[in-house]
């Protein structure tokens, strides 16, 4: 049996304009008993806690950043003269510093969570 070419079952490109068939504009509400249709819910998003999204916040966010390190600490590997390696030297520090700023925050917000003050820490 094997496979052919589309052509042989739809014709060339020269023959289906040469039909003037065009699009169906109704071909989509048509096709509905496909099963291709998901329908949309209600988002679960307006069910999450305020404290939830803020972790979920947290993590995206260090995922960037570690992307942005591990991206820049490549780069220096490969940097080519002083003044580049400087740049990202520079720039790494940066995402160094964002990533434990992050850390603090995130680190603050569970102890808000949890009903613990900085005071309390020892």
């Amino acid at each position: 049996m094997g496979f052919q070419y589309d052509e042989v079952y739809i014709g060339t490109p020269e023959e289906r304009a040469s039909k003037e068939l065009g699009d169906d504009p109704d071909a989509l509400e048509k096709m509905l008993h496909l099963g291709t249709n998901v329908p949309q819910f209600a988002s679960a998003d307006a069910n999450l806690s305020a404290e939830y999204k803020a972790m979920v916040n947290f993590t995206n966010r260090r995922a960037v950043l570690l992307d942005n390190i591990k991206t820049c600490r490549e780069q220096l590997k490969m940097a080519l003269d002083k003044e580049e390696k400087e740049v990202l030297q520079s720039t790494l520090e940066m995402e160094m510093r964002a990533l434990e700023q992050l850390n603090a925050d995130q680190q603050h917000l569970e102890d808000s969570m949890h009903g613990e003050d900085d005071d309390e820490k020892v």
